[in-house]
């Protein structure tokens, strides 16, 4: 099985986030760091024939977190983030710069332990690595499973 990646800068910083399928036309995709506009990834997953099944944060700052709000509401999608970041999610408006976009959110599932390592581990920062993949694959393949 060959994991599908695609990139998009969101948000105001133009911070990477990632759409994982299991394979190209694949129905399901797991969206990592979401942070902004929500119905641009809707459109693009609209356009792949896919919809959000998962919902995963690597870290709890607001330019990965501005569009989870929107996305989980709009999709449906469970959201996935490590344990010692979710008071960054659930209180995002005291964290957020002002006038930047998004909300508040409780997610749903907490990763603990080598699970939250995966996730904060990933180059959120830079262009797709060889190692983002493999990471992703183990994530993005728990996270649609449970997402049924």
């Amino acid at each position: 099985m060959t994991v599908v990646v695609d990139r998009y800068e969101l948000g105001p910083l133009g911070t990477n986030c990632y759409v994982v399928r299991a394979e190209r036309g694949a129905t399901e995709a797991a969206v990592v760091d979401p942070g902004g506009d929500a119905a641009e990834l809707r459109l693009e997953l609209a356009g792949m024939g896919a919809r959000c099944a998962a919902i995963l944060i690597t870290h709890g700052h607001f330019d990965h977190l501005g569009g989870v709000a929107d996305l989980a509401e709009g999709t449906g999608a469970p959201v996935y983030m490590p344990d010692g970041e979710r008071d960054l999610l659930e209180r995002y408006p005291e964290f957020a710069p002002a006038g930047v976009p998004g909300r508040a959110y409780t997610p749903d599932h907490l990763l603990h332990g080598a699970r939250a390592e995966v996730l904060v581990g990933l180059p959120q920062h830079r262009k797709l690595g060889r190692d983002l993949d493999g990471a992703i694959e183990v994530d993005q393949a728990e996270a649609v499973g449970a997402g049924r």
